[in-house]
Formats: C-alpha cells, structure tokens, sequence
C-alpha cells in the first residue's frame, strides 16, 4: 500500500515563502504603528506677537530671564506688544507659559503680565456640532454655516482649550 501526502492547498498554488511572509508581517505592523502615532499626535502650541508701539529694542536671546507678572506694575512703564499662546487641552500648563515667555523676550521687554491663563472645561458639544446634528438643516445644524466662520473663543467648540494671553512692557525708568 502506498500512502500519499495529502495538502490541504488546491492543485498550483504555491505557499508563499517565509521572507514574503515575514515582509507582509513587517508592513501591518509599520500601518499599525503609524496609525497609532498619528492618533497620539497632538498639535503644538500656537503664539502670536501683535505689535502695540514701535519696536524700540533688541531682541533678547529666546532663553531671557523673563520676569513673570499677574499684575500691571506700580512703576512707570509703556506696553509693547500683545502676547496670545493656545495649546491643547491635555498639554503641560508650563509649555504654553514658556512659550509666552519666549515670545515676550523676541520683543526686548522688561517683563511679561500675564492677563489671562484659562483652559477649557470638558462638556457636551454644543448644537449642531455633531456629526448626527449636522445632518439635519436648521438653525442650530450644520447647515448655519455662517455663524461658525470666526475664531473660536474659550469655552466654544473648536478652540484649542488652553488659552494664555499677555502683555509685554518695558519700564520707562531704568529699574535697579
């Protein structure tokens, strides 16, 4: 009696090869990976520099020595520039403070006063922001687009959640 090897493959088809399998393993892995890190990936944080008189001093190097203010001065003083950070909501506090710092020693001032640091409180969206609400037309739906065409404000959806807003001065007097 002869026994016959049976395979469970169909008549021509050919196994694919150990390193075929092993590139095809290779790659859904990198899809996977990629896929994860972009889900993970969170916007850096936003500043701008709006000018409030002309620029009058050097810049300092990035890494000054800014003093930090949560008030304006007693001393005599003249504001310089707007200084405005957004960042995400889960971001380190510190990252948008240092970014403001930064920004306030690119103008040369003498100190930082740091107006308002506010982060966005985590809630239901509002009318006519989900997907399911923007389907249907109305006032409060997708469909109102007009009234979402401007800057998104602390609080409202679309904004970065984390909101940090000073002003740069230099002391008119020479401080000792």
């Amino acid at each position: 009696m002869v026994i016959r090897e049976r395979s469970a493959a169909p008549a021509g088809y050919n196994r694919p090869s150990a390193a075929r399998f092993n590139a095809i393993a290779a790659a859904a892995l990198f899809a996977a990976g990629l896929i994860a890190g972009c889900a993970a990936q969170k916007d850096p944080a936003e500043a701008t520099l709006s000018w409030l008189a002309p620029q009058t001093r050097a810049a300092k190097p990035v890494d000054c020595s800014m003093p930090l203010l949560s008030d304006l001065p007693n001393a005599d003083y003249q504001e310089i520039a707007i200084v405005e950070v957004s960042n995400d909501f889960d971001a380190d506090p510190r990252e948008a403070v240092d970014l403001a710092r930064r920004k306030a020693c690119e103008t040369g001032a003498d100190a930082l006063v740091i107006l308002e640091n506010q982060q966005q409180k985590r809630g239901k969206p509002l009318p006519g922001y989900s997907a399911e609400e923007s389907k249907l037309a109305g006032p409060e739906s997708g469909a109102n687009i007009r009234a979402r065409e401007h800057t998104p404000e602390i609080g409202e959806v679309g904004h970065k959640a984390r909101f940090l807003s000073g002003v740069a001065i230099i002391y008119k007097t020479p401080r000792l």
